[in-house]
């Protein structure tokens, strides 16, 4: 199966710092790397936050990262594909696997719909066969959806789909309420002010065009708060917990936001907007004030809209599906 593009990136980025060709204190910037690779933004920010963690890189005061486990003297210069080997036919250049991202996606929608009206059980047999998929495929697909909430193994260590009721939805904005405010307060100090008008100025952006939009648009606007700015928290282990409430994230991607029913006023972006000012003018604890107020008004636009949904749908059952009672 081919690696997620962020993986392929990060593979070939660090394989350059172990060798020796990225020295310590290289500087290593967002856009020049996706320039060079021939890829979005998106996948290098990701593979640069992986090795940020696995600590081959670090921040510094100043935009980008820097190589090695500490800051020190900069080295600014323009990388070459061959600083990763790209041009010796020694290292394939990352490639996307659009295809396969495709079929995740879908199954991610199809299962976000038939949670909304049931719990069922999974065979992963069937799934393989209908999307015409591997079954190594179809693994990482379930295990990547159970680390974002959307399945789980049962007492059999079978796949559950578990449905999305009034009680679930509550419990998981429970845990976000709890959780985010303070671990917002926590990452505030390792936020840089480039990142923070960068976040503003997309917000700016998305409220001049709104609805002229699409719903992967909302989905990085979501990302930006929730799962860019919050992963900035150095304990892990609060933001593993918050990670299982990215199902929610999910619900906003394939029903909240989809074209059919966009509402008439822009969903989230000033309430998030004053998140981020609050951040940028140095005020953590107004912006957790602003997270929790924030939260509290989308589990309540998410209830009505998720009731929408399932007045005005009916979704046909999946023949890998099978009605559970759990």
């Amino acid at each position: 199966m081919k690696k997620h593009l962020n993986n392929q990136l990060y593979e070939v980025i660090s394989s350059s710092i172990e060798k020796g060709v990225l020295t310590q204190g290289t500087l290593l910037l967002e856009g020049p790397l996706a320039e060079l690779f021939g890829v979005s933004r998106s996948p290098v920010r990701q593979a640069l936050v992986n090795l940020h963690e696995k600590g081959l890189i670090c921040t510094f005061d100043g935009r980008g990262y820097l190589v090695g486990a500490e800051p020190g003297k900069v080295l600014r210069r323009k990388l070459e594909a061959s600083d990763f080997k790209l041009s010796e036919g020694n290292t394939q250049a990352p490639r996307k696997t659009e295809t396969w991202k495709a079929v995740y996606n879908q199954i991610e929608r199809d299962l976000l719909h038939q949670s909304l009206f049931g719990s069922y059980h999974i065979n992963e047999l069937e799934l393989s066969r209908h999307y015409s998929i591997s079954r190594t495929v179809s693994s990482q697909v379930l295990i990547h959806l159970s680390l974002m909430g959307l399945v789980e193994r049962d007492e059999r260590s079978r796949w559950l789909l578990g449905q999305w009721d009034e009680e679930r939805l509550g419990e998981l904005y429970e845990v976000r309420r709890r959780l985010e405010p303070y671990v917002l307060v926590r990452a505030a100090q390792f936020l840089r002010p480039q990142q923070l008008e960068g976040y503003i100025g997309r917000l700016h952006q998305a409220m001049a065009i709104y609805p002229d939009m699409d719903s992967r648009q909302f989905d990085d606007l979501e990302s930006d708060l929730h799962i860019e700015t919050l992963g900035h928290c150095p304990n892990r282990q609060m933001l593993q917990i918050l990670r299982r409430t990215h199902s929610l994230l999910l619900s906003g991607k394939h029903i909240l936001l989809d074209k059919s029913y966009f509402p008439d006023e822009e969903p989230f972006f000033r309430e998030h907007l004053s998140i981020f000012e609050h951040l940028r003018d140095g005020r953590p604890e107004l912006a957790a004030q602003s997270m929790e107020e924030h939260l509290v008004i989308a589990e309540r636009k998410v209830r009505q809209r998720l009731a929408y949904f399932r007045e005005q749908n009916r979704i046909e059952e999946m023949p890998y599906l099978e009605r559970s009672e759990a």
